[in-house]
C-alpha cells in the first residue's frame, strides 16, 4: 500500500488498499495503508464490507513486479547492518543485531537508523519492533504508527504485552482463536500461564510452543541471509473466475500453471522429479495426486501432460456433479542443472528433448524482454476463466 501511495501521490492522504477484482473472485483486501487501518480495513476482508465501514476507500491493484524492486531495495538497507536477515513475505524481516551493536549502536538506535535510511533511499515509512524475541519483535512492530519504533523488553512486556488479544500474536489464526476462547484464554498473557498438558492436548507439539511464544522464550534465531533454506518445490495455483466443468476448460488451466511454474524452474536452474496436482472443488474441498517420472524435467510440455495425466485418473466430467473452483501445480525432488544428469531412456527421444528445451529457453527471453502474457499457447488466448493477475506465486 505504502508502494501504491509513492507511486500515485493523489492518493496520499487517502485511505488506500491493495485489493483483488470480486469479478474474478479474489474480490479481498490484501493491504491497506495506516489511515484504512484507522478506520477499521482488515487485511483478508471482503471489498464490499471493507467499503462499508470506509466508503471513501481507494482500492487498488496489486502490481508485484513493483513491490518485489522496493522489497530488494529494503533488505539490501537491512545487510548493511547485518547479515542475520530474514524475510517473512515480501514486506517484512527479522534481523538479529546482536553482533552489530558495537558499530552501530544499540538495538533501538540501529532501528532508528534503518528507519530513516529507508525512508531516504526509497520514500517508504516503516515500523520497528525491537525485542529480545522473534515473535515479541513483530509484535512490536505492530504496535506503533507507521514510521515508529517501539521496544518490548524483559522488564515490560508483561504490562506492553500480556494485555493485548491473543490474536495479535503471530500463528494464533482463526480456527486456534476459537479453541483458546473455549479454555478462556483471551489474552497473550492468559496463553503465557495457561496449562501446557491442556495446550497440548488440543494443538499438539504446538501447544508448548505457542505458550513460549506468550512468555518470549521461543528459541527461533534468526536466519542468515546467505544460508536461506533450501527450496524443496516450485508450485503455482490460482482460482477460475468460473467454476469449471469441461476437461478443455481444465486443461487450459493446467497449462497456464504448467507455463508459469516451468519458467520459474529454468529461473532457479531446476529441473524435478515429481510432480502434483491439487484440486479444489466447488464445495472447498482439496483433492492432490503426485507421480514420479523418468527424468527430471523443467518443460512446460512434460509438466502439463502429467498433470493432465493425474486430471484423468482422478476427474470424471461426465460422472462427477461438482465443479473445478481451484488448481495448484506443484514440482518437487529438484535437481539443480550442476547436478550430474540422469541416464536417457533407451527409448526417449533425446532430439525431441533438446528441441522443447530450445523452444522454452527461447520463449523466457521473450518474456523476459516483453512480459510473461506477450507469448502464449494458442489453446490459451481464448480461455477467459484464467484469472492471470492473481496466481499464487509460491515458492
Amino acid at each position: 500500500a505504502s508502494v501504491e501511495c509513492l507511486r500515485h501521490p493523489e492518493y496520499r492522504g487517502l485511505p488506500l488498499a491493495v485489493a483483488g477484482d470480486p469479478k474474478k473472485r479474489t474480490g479481498i483486501i490484501l493491504a491497506k495503508n495506516t489511515l484504512a487501518k484507522e478506520k477499521g480495513i482488515k487485511t483478508g476482508e471482503v471489498i464490499w464490507k471493507a467499503k462499508q465501514l470506509c466508503p471513501n476507500l481507494i482500492c487498488v491493484s496489486p502490481n508485484h513486479d513493483e513491490y518485489a524492486v522496493f522489497s530488494k531495495k529494503v533488505r539490501e538497507i537491512y545487510l548493511k547492518y547485518t547479515n542475520f536477515v530474514e524475510p517473512f513475505g515480501i514486506d517484512e524481516c527479522w534481523l538479529d543485531v546482536t553482533h552489530s551493536q558495537m558499530l552501530f549502536g544499540n538495538g533501538v538506535e540501529i532501528a532508528n537508523k534503518i528507519k530513516e535510511e529507508v525512508k531516504n533511499e526509497t520514500g517508504l515509512t516503516i515500523s520497528v519492533g525491537v525485542s529480545f524475541s522473534k515473535m515479541f519483535a513483530k509484535l512490536g512492530s505492530k504496535l506503533g504508527k507507521n514510521d515508529t519504533v517501539s521496544t518490548i523488553t524483559k522488564e515490560d512486556y508483561k504490562t506492553k504485552a500480556w494485555k493485548l488479544p491473543v490474536e495479535k500474536l503471530i500463528f494464533v489464526g482463526r480456527n486456534r482463536l476459537q479453541i483458546l476462547k473455549k479454555l478462556n484464554i483471551h489474552t497473550i498473557g492468559d496463553l503465557a500461564i495457561a496449562d501446557e498438558k491442556v495446550l497440548s492436548h488440543y494443538f499438539g507439539v504446538s501447544g508448548k510452543y505457542l505458550k513460549d511464544i506468550a512468555n518470549g522464550t521461543e528459541e527461533d534465531k534468526v536466519s542468515d541471509y546467505n544460508n536461506l533454506r533450501e527450496i524443496k518445490s516450485i508450485g503455482n495455483g490460482t482460482t477460475s473466475i468460473i467454476d469449471i466443468d469441461t476437461l478443455e476448460q481444465t486443461k487450459q488451466l493446467i497449462y497456464y500453471l504448467a507455463e508459469t511454474v516451468s519458467t520459474r524452474l529454468r529461473e532457479h536452474h531446476f529441473s524435478a522429479l515429481t510432480i502434483n496436482l491439487a484440486i479444489k472443488d466447488d464445495n472447498l474441498e482439496t483433492t492432490s495426486h503426485s507421480i514420479t517420472i523418468d527424468i527430471p524435467t523443467n518443460s512446460v510440455d512434460t509438466i502439463a501432460k502429467t498433470a493432465i495425466s493425474l486430471l484423468n485418473k482422478s476427474w470424471n466430467f461426465n460422472t462427477s456433479t461438482k465443479k473445478i473452483r481451484a488448481i495448484r501445480i506443484s514440482c518437487s525432488q529438484l535437481f539443480s542443472d550442476t547436478q550430474t544428469s540422469f541416464q536417457s531412456n533407451l527409448f526417449m527421444d533425446t532430439k525431441k528433448l533438446e528441441k522443447l528445451s530450445k523452444k522454452d529457453k527461447s520463449i523466457d527471453k521473450i518474456r523476459q524482454k516483453y512480459g510473461f502474457n506477450k507469448i502464449k499457447k494458442a489453446l490459451l488466448i481464448e480461455a477467459k476463466h484464467i484469472n492471470t493477475e492473481e496466481s499464487d506465486d509460491f515458492i
